[in-house]
């Protein structure tokens, strides 16, 4: 799958993505900021006379089809504007997906009680204190100096978290824990309290406590920025110019805790685009959107020289032909904070087009002796297939063998056969992928079902005729088959394992 970045109004848009297809969302919405927020809903069409180039450069024709304002405060925003959006936010999180909401501190009591309504109260997790001590200070009150991140998941007992991907804390008494235990450090806790409630202070000043204190040491090495900086300096080289850019630390503890590699993370009130940058560096997939002007500029910048980002309603080139004014995410391997292989990274993205559609903790798999299988990375899927179907045709008297020029190829009677694997997606049918034009006789697809199994064997010109290309141009083609309803065209060809067996059985060897 490929990164998504969105300009225009984020509700028609969150509308318009499938069901269950986000890992993780993180957002920031605009609150208190004293003035009419205005919203425009507007519709691009194609149009060679349009005012605004997008995606590969078609141009395109604004429409204005409302204006809706909106006084920020939560007499009409919350309902108006807020609430549908929350709304699209849970259909779209798969089961075990987590939202996390940044908010100010003077509105997090308002819109706990909407994530309640809609989430329910049982999927309410943490409010994690994000504390910082930067700018101003009230001389009239004690000056406000933190903000409110709310944590929920969609089923609050199967959802991610991931404890040891997590940035670990030192001990505040490290001698009582052991030197063992003192050296690995300690998970965080959902809120930061000052030095003056008894922690011990570190060389810094700060109490060796802090939790979502995060200890800032900028983007890259040599960086100079000063430790224990919450919020982005003015002068920090990782400061693009955004007004509520939020730090990268930040960012990146979320998206390790409650997300995996090859994950797609959502944020609709993209802003600068962290997010984004962090899911780059960490290996997901990510999709935002944004209406202001302001914010497309700084990502297109940003993201100068990134490959696989598509541009929807916004053609960010003119502002990327001379390498961007900000700090922009530049072509770089990933590097894991556990050292994973790039093989191993490799399998781990490759496994996302699988869990766009399939429900990987369903009930339908509760006790399945392949449930297991579904946490598989499509091509461990792919290797397994093929090894369960070598051994049953040599149980039922037909030799296989292992064909030597190409991993997902097997000879069955001299016949060069490639193998494809699939397990149950959500909606009923299995989705055999990468069926290629050239290079074998027939094509096998297994699927696997929570306690059946179906295969299918075609001639390879007769499946290329009924499959159906990945987008236009594509090398690849798909085939997708309900087995409970499987199309005309391919009743003949199998469905239960015996009839598949029947038809490789009826086969005569192919001649040398």
């Amino acid at each position: 799958m490929m990164n998504r970045i969105y300009f225009g109004d984020n509700l028609p848009i969150l509308k318009s993505l499938p069901d269950e297809s986000i890992d993780l969302i993180y957002i920031d919405p605009p609150f208190n900021t004293k003035k009419v927020q205005k919203r425009t809903t507007i519709k691009t069409v194609q149009d060679e006379k349009g005012d605004r180039k997008g995606f590969k450069g078609n141009t395109y024709r604004t429409i204005e089809l409302g204006i809706k304002a909106y006084e920020d405060n939560f007499d009409s925003y919350i309902d108006g504007f807020l609430k549908p959006r929350i709304k699209e936010a849970y259909r779209l999180l798969k089961p075990h997906g987590s939202l996390y909401f940044h908010i100010d501190y003077r509105e997090v009591h308002y819109c706990k009680v909407l994530l309640d309504e809609i989430f329910s109260r049982e999927s309410f997790l943490n409010e994690i204190i994000w504390a910082y001590d930067y700018g101003g200070r009230a001389k009239s009150k004690w000056p406000a100096k933190h903000d409110s991140i709310l944590f929920y998941v969609k089923n609050p007992k199967q959802y991610i978290f991931n404890a040891s991907e997590i940035d670990r804390e030192p001990y505040m008494a490290p001698g009582l824990v052991g030197p063992e235990k003192a050296k690995k450090g300690k998970l965080p806790t959902d809120v930061w309290w000052p030095e003056y409630v008894g922690g011990k202070l570190d060389e810094t000043g700060k109490s060796s406590s802090d939790t979502w204190w995060l200890p800032y040491t900028g983007i890259g090495k040599g960086s100079t920025d000063a430790l224990w900086q919450t919020i982005i300096p003015t002068g920090s080289r990782e400061r693009v110019g955004y007004p509520t850019q939020k730090p990268r630390k930040l960012i990146d503890r979320i998206i390790k805790a409650s997300s995996l590699p090859g994950n797609t993370v959502l944020d609709f009130f993209a802003g600068s685009g962290t997010v984004g940058e962090s899911c780059l560096e960490l290996n997901r997939i990510f999709i935002l959107i944004d209406n202001n002007q302001q914010a497309l500029e700084v990502m297109a910048q940003r993201f100068t020289e990134v490959e696989h980002i598509k541009w929807i309603n916004y053609d960010p080139t003119p502002l990327q032909k001379n390498g961007g004014q900000v700090n922009s995410v530049r072509k770089q391997s990933i590097e894991s904070p556990q050292n994973l292989s790039p093989e191993f990274l490799t399998l781990a993205a490759t496994a996302s087009y699988i869990q766009e559609d399939l429900e990987e903790y369903s009930d339908l798999w509760k006790n399945s002796p392949f449930e297991w299988v579904l946490q598989l990375p499509a091509r461990k899927k792919g290797k397994l297939g093929r090894q369960l179907i070598s051994p049953w045709l040599a149980s039922k008297g037909i030799p296989v063998e292992s064909t030597k020029d190409s991993s997902e190829t097997l000879t069955i009677k001299g016949y060069r056969v490639a193998t494809k694997f699939s397990t149950m997606w959500t909606k009923g049918f299995y989705r055999f992928q990468q069926i290629r034009s050239q290079g074998y006789d027939y094509v096998m697809c297994l699927g696997i079902s929570p306690f059946e199994a179906h295969c299918w064997i075609f001639p390879r010109e007769y499946a290329i005729m009924h499959a159906t290309r990945q987008h236009k141009g594509a090398k690849e083609y798909w085939l997708p088959i309900d087995p409970k309803d499987p199309p005309e065209w391919a009743r003949k060809w199998g469905g239960p394992l015996d009839e598949v067996y029947k038809i490789i059985k009826r086969l005569n060897p192919k001649s040398a």
